[in-house]
């Protein structure tokens, strides 16, 4: 039988009633979404599947106003563990849904979490979309269920409900798909720019597939087989290092006529997974909807920096349009709303970006694009000048101001642009505002068979400090295709062409524009084996950098709501905690000539008398004079304190290169109080294939 609890104390609906009606409509829009009216019931059950798995799924459901009224479904699907991991993570996003006449189903995909069966192979494995499929059945059938299900999610769940639309279900009518890509190796974090890229999302997702099932955490012959034997998911990444249908096949990118049903896209210009937003507006022919914010990989109610804004009421006012047939007005505005930074200093910790939300449609008619092409003592003119070559010794160690991603803000890239070749335009007399992807040409050449390009558009400020606008990597491998990367021969030109990560900012007048050209962004991007110096050939057309300015216009703005308190679990809490990350050093050996980056976050929680804690570290290191010699080591502590007992799980990667190959050591260990239960350890040399 489910476990049920009725839930109560709605002194706040009032309040979240009333102020919508105060804000002014747009564009005839009419702002009268679902009301929170509705009591709720939270129950676990499950679903089965074809194949007789049974997949844990908690439920979220209004208590009915009246006999026989129907609700439709909003499903959530991820490995994340619903029941202890993600437990407070949930809750105050669902409620909100779940009052305004929505059941929610948060469902973990199966071997991870309270579901059965075994660990998928990969991410958006066929099983998992394939569950997907039969889940929606299950929900559009219930019945308290009006027939339609919206799935949705940001991250994870925005990529697997782009997956599942893809494959067409009945039932499913609508998506949301927050901070997630269309193009599954460019895109996302095992292949940044399609260049190898390692960080604590691998060592996390591993380490939680390796934790017993919820709720008993019992140690037995399934767990051992289904969950802690299970491949590690990093090395079958690591063996996928070029692009093809591995990658492919669940990437809209290549079929965006798959999705016939509407879309609901958001994300932040400090995410890494902002460039789908874009290219799914210009390509896609259903009905779709974006916003994309100034933010990092979040929530846009408090994901950093700011400004922030109820992203909850304008997805109910979405979700009634496409499941409730209610008119809302959304559909009638604009279909993208952007925020359009006004230029800031640099600042690693920043709160509260300066700029605008406004409403723009894609892509931007009034663009004009301008020109800029490096020329001789380092500048960048709107003109051609003589033919020249500038050089830049590759130093493996540079570009760490750049970040982990292209998904947070930086601080002063001057540290990074000493190892770069850097070239300033003239300061600016007037602003000007881009807002798209900066189109990048070289030509370029490298004394050794392997070589990536960084590039980087600054703002260099009046005083001197750098802001990293935006960027991008280009691996040099692929510079005939993506799908056929080809070694450099070294001392040959080439003429690359690559588009920078979008972007929105205004340079101010006082300012000037700079461009930074370089062959490293570490640990962004894992160093290419082989010391070089490489060559920049200027004065021609096949060295530039392109700006999409946007001319001013009247335009007018959304009226989000701010952020509403989000309501807090009754039976669950978080624990002060060192934080995340608490620990963050870049430590150079000059004797040596070595650099490292280390990095250390901590987070616990409690539910109802279980204590919980999550610990991870990573260190990074790469050698100046031999780049082949780089290593990552990651260790991840998951602690689960049960009434009787103790838990930890133990996750550890070890990684090193050399010119050739890869080396990978790959340990998990389980403990029960002190005692250690089980340890597996994979070993694997895999060779380096373009990386």
């Amino acid at each position: 039988m489910p476990l049920s609890e009725k839930l109560y104390g709605f002194s706040w609906i009032l309040v979240l009633m009333i102020l919508p009606c105060l804000v002014p409509a747009l564009w005839g829009a009419k702002l009268n979404p679902s009301p929170p009216i509705y009591e709720f019931e939270i129950s676990r059950d499950w679903l089965t599947m074809r194949d007789g798995v049974r997949l844990s799924v908690t439920y979220f459901k209004p208590v009915p106003k009246k006999q026989g009224e129907k609700f439709p479904a909003l499903l959530e699907l991820l490995p994340y563990r619903k029941d202890d991991l993600f437990y407070l993570r949930d809750y105050p996003i669902f409620v909100y849904f779940v009052r305004r006449g929505y059941v929610v189903a948060k469902v973990d995909i199966r071997g991870t979490g309270s579901s059965e069966g075994t660990i998928p192979p990969r991410e958006y494995s066929e099983e998992e979309l394939n569950d997907a499929i039969e889940i929606i059945r299950h929900l559009s059938k219930a019945p308290w269920s009006n027939g339609n299900v919206g799935m949705w999610g940001v991250s994870w769940g925005g990529f697997n409900a782009i997956q599942v639309a893809m494959r067409r279900p009945p039932g499913l009518k609508a998506i949301m798909a927050g901070c997630a890509t269309d193009d599954l190796y460019h895109d996302d974090v095992h292949y940044i720019d399609g260049a190898f890229h390692v960080d604590q999302y691998e060592l996390r997702i591993d380490t939680k597939h390796g934790l017993p099932k919820w709720p008993d955490y019992l140690l037995d012959e399934a767990y051992f087989e289904k969950r802690f034997n299970a491949y590690p998911w990093f090395l079958t990444y690591l063996k996928q290092q070029k692009d093809g249908s591995f990658w492919r096949k669940n990437s809209l990118r290549w079929d965006y006529e798959a999705i016939q049903i509407p879309i609901y896209l958001f994300g932040g210009l400090l995410d890494g997974y902002r460039d789908s937003i874009p290219r799914m507006l210009e390509n896609m022919k259903v009905p779709i909807k974006a916003e994309l914010g100034p933010y990092v990989h979040g929530w846009p109610d408090n994901a950093v920096p700011g400004p922030n804004y109820e992203w909850r009421h304008e997805f109910i006012r979405w979700w009634d349009y496409w499941l409730k047939g209610q008119d809302t007005g959304i559909m009638d505005e604009p279909r993208f709303a952007v925020f359009v930074r006004e230029g800031h200093s640099p600042d690693a910790k920043l709160k509260m970006t300066p700029g605008h939300w406004r409403y723009e449609d894609w892509p931007i008619k009034r663009t004009q694009w301008k020109k800029f092409y490096p020329v001789d003592e380092h500048q960048l003119m709107i003109k051609t000048a003589n033919p020249g070559i500038d050089q830049l010794k590759y130093v493996p160690s540079y570009g760490v101001e750049a970040g982990y991603w292209w998904g947070e803000p930086t601080a002063d890239m001057r540290p990074a642009d000493a190892g770069s070749l850097i070239y300033d335009s003239n300061v600016l007399t007037e602003k000007m505002e881009i807002i798209g992807f900066p189109q990048v040409r070289m030509k370029v050449s490298a004394d050794a068979r392997l070589a990536h390009w960084a590039v980087r558009l600054e703002d260099v400020q009046p005083d001197g400090r750098v802001s990293l606008v935006t960027g991008a990597v280009f691996n040099g491998s692929q510079h005939q295709s993506r799908l056929d990367p080809r070694y450099l021969i070294p001392g040959k030109i080439y003429e690359l062409e690559f588009p920078l990560h979008f972007t929105t900012w205004t340079f101010q007048p006082g300012h000037r524009i700079r461009i930074a050209v370089s062959n490293a962004l570490f640990p962004m991007i894992w160093p290419t084996p082989y010391s070089m110096t490489t060559k920049l050939y200027r004065g021609s057309e096949a060295t530039s950098i392109e700006l999409p300015v946007i001319p001013y216009k009247e335009r007018p703005a959304p009226q989000f709501l701010p952020p509403q308190p989000r309501e807090k679990r009754p039976d669950a809490r978080n624990l002060e905690s060192p934080g995340w990350p608490f620990k963050y050093a870049v430590i150079r050996d000059v004797s040596n000539s070595t650099a490292s980056v280390e990095w250390e976050g901590e987070s616990r929680w409690e539910i109802g008398k279980r204590r919980y804690s999550s610990i991870d570290k990573t260190i990074y290191q790469t050698d100046d004079i031999d780049p082949a010699n780089s290593s990552f080591r990651g260790e991840s502590v998951r602690t689960i304190r049960l009434v009787d007992r103790t838990l930890e799980l133990k996750t550890i990667i070890y990684l090193r290169s050399d010119k050739d190959n890869f080396y990978v050591q790959f340990t998990r260990r389980i403990y029960e109080g002190k005692k250690l239960i089980k340890e597996r350890t994979w070993r694997d040399t895999i060779p380096s294939e373009f990386h």
